[in-house]
């Protein structure tokens, strides 16, 4: 298979899992009830997501990613005889830890890493690049904010599709899809938010809205094969009632004609550990 050029530039990172829809641990009521308890469910998740924008840059963190690709070759030939390949050609493995922080400049808020570790080799890059080649993700502690907050919710449609449990806390499934095509903020997918207190425990993302899908979608489809991207964010670093990232998973997949079964094109992990807290204070001068 020729190669996909594959960067999903993320800008509001969610994630979508392909899933049998088996959301659901008690029925849901009415439709008129269902909308009452929709609408008090994203109140609370708006002023939520205020807590979370305010509390974006009081941190920095170990950001540990973990890269598997995997080089197919789908079809091979001998003579005139078609050998449906079953194993990979190559595989390439890449670890890379950084010193993760966000930064405001004016009225932007940018990334700075630095890179710590590269395939076990200690470094101290300042302001380093991303390395990842097959995939890119950014802002993830935004994720909430971009599908949530109240200046985005006029802008998403909402769908309540059950409730289900997280690690002991019991969560509604909700699905967000735009209105219309929203340009620069393309992602959206389904939200686990905790019936407590309202914070995002996980998001899926669909693949449809992945920056840089339709490409690999066109490409793969010229190589007789189908892509299956999924993009899962786990929120379980809690602090003062605000859930920081602590997971993220891509897994790129692929199925067809030509494939026994799915080939694995990519996985990477991307683990947020270490964090480290802080507050500023202001003090005014009269």
């Amino acid at each position: 298979m020729r190669q996909i050029a594959s960067i999903f530039l993320l800008l509001i990172p969610i994630y979508f899992i392909n899933s049998n829809n088996n959301y659901g641990d008690g029925a849901l009521g009415s439709h008129a009830d269902n909308q009452t308890e929709l609408e008090r469910i994203l109140k609370k998740c708006s002023d939520y997501c205020e807590r979370v924008a305010h509390s974006a840059l009081f941190f920095v963190c170990e950001e540990k990613i973990e890269e598997v690709i995997y080089d197919y070759t789908f079809l091979t030939y001998l003579g005139r005889y078609r050998i449906r390949t079953s194993q990979p050609q190559k595989v390439e493995k890449n670890i890379y830890i950084y010193d993760y922080q966000l930064i405001k400049k004016g009225r932007k808020i940018e990334e700075r890493r630095i890179l710590l570790e590269e395939n076990g080799k200690k470094k101290y890059e300042k302001n380093a690049r991303l390395k990842t080649k097959r995939i890119y993700s950014r802002r993830t502690i935004f994720g909430p904010v971009g599908l949530l907050s109240k200046d985005s919710q006029d802008m998403y449609n909402y769908k309540i599709l059950g409730e289900k449990t997280i690690k002991g806390r019991k969560s509604f499934v909700i699905e967000a899809k735009p209105k219309w095509k929203i340009k620069d903020r393309p992602n959206y997918g389904k939200l686990w938010i905790d019936k407590e207190d309202s914070s995002v425990l996980k998001i899926e993302t669909d693949e449809e809205s992945l920056v840089g899908f339709d490409i690999i979608k066109e490409k793969s489809k010229r190589e007789g094969v189908t892509p299956i991207l999924r993009a899962t964010h786990y929120y379980n670093i809690e602090k003062n009632g605000v859930r920081f990232p602590s997971k993220t998973v891509f897994e790129e997949d692929y199925r067809g004609a030509k494939i026994r079964g799915r080939k694995k094109r990519s996985k990477t992990i991307i683990t947020y550990d270490k964090y480290r807290f802080f507050t500023v204070e202001v003090k005014i001068k009269y």
